[in-house]
């Protein structure tokens, strides 16, 4: 028992102050120059004692650094999916950081016991609960259930980030943009309050507190976000012609979103809105959630049906732990149900494989630009590639709904 406990404490070890000491103060000047980057930031968090669990929104792909810079100079044991430690720029600090990993959308206890470890060993941590970034600019719909007993478990002081216009200056589905952020920091929960509250009760105030939409804090205060391309990588999300239904036939340019099915086009502006190309076009919805709600509500139409199923051809990666790279495995369907998703296929051995999830147990996915969807099982990261180039949003969309219904 000592034996083990003393391998996961080296495991764990506070993240470098020289690494720190280099790279927080070059960020906050680029941040500061790029974005106009203000921190607002709760005084009580400096007379916190002990370790600290930072929880905070996944708006964009800068909300690790920004939550970094605004708990300077406490360090922060961030804990990130399994998937990251294959990227090539992160191997070289990945134990200076501190990292410790966990398996997306799945029961982690080997990670769990890591992050216990850590914070009784006075260690801070920062936890994206949502486990990916935002699709649409808004909060998943269904909270991490897990989070409160996590909470609970790790017996610290909560604090809560979330970045005001990171969505808009970096879309999951579009390049970078100029304009402001806001980084808000605040004690949600001391580790005497904590204590005193149920596993429900901390629950509620996670729901509430996790709720945020970047389209409402843009147009109510009217932000630009610069740049010449506003509307290129909208096809990624926006899939469905309004006008016509049809799916997967919308093409978008720099400021452009057209159907190729009827020839319907949208524009969008530097302020996030969209607007009938000529008088001849319709533009129902003037933001980009308000299209995305629009497919939701497709989706829940068509899964509705008892032999509701989609399948499409894929390539299987799966990713090497040992060595932190995916390598390409097989190939074979990718398929989903009103019940599951899996993966029906071959490897290059000629072997069959059988891969699936249920979706009652999966409240999203991952999916990535590059048209693939994410799977862990067991501590086994799958990813597929779609070999027409298109289907992630779809399918990603369909595993939220459909958990939506099967918990009614």
């Amino acid at each position: 028992m000592t034996q083990n406990t003393s391998k996961l404490t080296a495991a764990v070890q506070r993240p470098s102050l020289l690494l720190y000491w280099l790279l927080v103060p070059i960020a906050y000047l680029i941040f500061k120059l790029k974005f106009g980057f203000t921190i607002v930031k709760d005084k009580r968090i400096r007379s916190l004692r002990g370790p600290v669990i930072c929880i905070g929104t996944h708006s964009f792909v800068l909300d690790v650094a920004m939550m970094i810079l605004s708990q300077f100079p406490r360090r922060l044991n961030v804990v990130c999916g399994r998937d990251v430690f294959t990227w090539t720029p992160i191997k070289p600090i990945r134990k200076a950081a501190g990292l410790i990993p966990t398996s997306q959308f799945a029961v982690d206890l080997k990670s769990i016991k890591q992050m216990k470890q850590a914070v009784d060993n006075g260690c801070s941590l920062a936890l994206f609960p949502e486990g990916k970034i935002s699709i649409d600019g808004r909060n998943l719909p269904f909270p991490n259930a897990g989070l409160a007993k996590l909470l609970r478990f790790l017996n610290a002081n909560v604090v809560l980030c979330h970045n005001f216009g990171g969505y808009s200056s970096k879309p999951r589905w579009g390049r970078w943009r100029k304009g402001k952020i806001v980084h808000a920091a605040k004690v949600l929960l001391t580790k005497e309050e904590l204590s005193k509250l149920s596993v429900d009760e901390i629950q509620q105030i996670l729901v509430k507190e996790f709720t945020f939409n970047d389209h409402d804090y843009r147009e109510r205060n009217h932000l630009r976000y610069r740049t010449k391309e506003p509307a290129l990588g909208l096809h990624y999300i926006l899939y469905k012609c309004p006008k016509c239904g049809a799916e997967y036939q919308m093409e978008s340019d720099a400021t452009t979103l057209a159907c190729t099915a009827c020839g319907n086009r949208v524009t969008m502006d530097e302020y996030g809105v969209l607007r009938p190309a000529t008088a001849s076009d319709i533009c129902p919805y003037d933001r980009l959630d308000r299209w995305y709600d629009f497919e939701k509500e497709a989706i829940r139409q068509e899964t509705a049906h008892d032999d509701f199923r989609l399948s499409y051809p894929v390539v299987w990666e799966r990713n090497l732990a040992s060595v932190n790279r995916y390598e390409e495995c097989g190939e074979g369907e990718l398929y989903i149900d009103r019940e599951r998703i899996g993966f029906v296929g071959k490897d290059f051995d000629g072997n069959d494989v059988v891969l699936e999830c249920s979706l009652k147990n999966l409240n999203t996915i991952v999916q990535k630009m590059k048209e693939a969807v994410d799977l862990t099982i067991g501590e086994d990261i799958h990813r597929f590639y779609f070999r027409d180039g298109k289907y992630s949003a779809k399918y990603n969309l369909i595993v939220e709904e459909r958990f939506r219904a099967l918990h009614q």
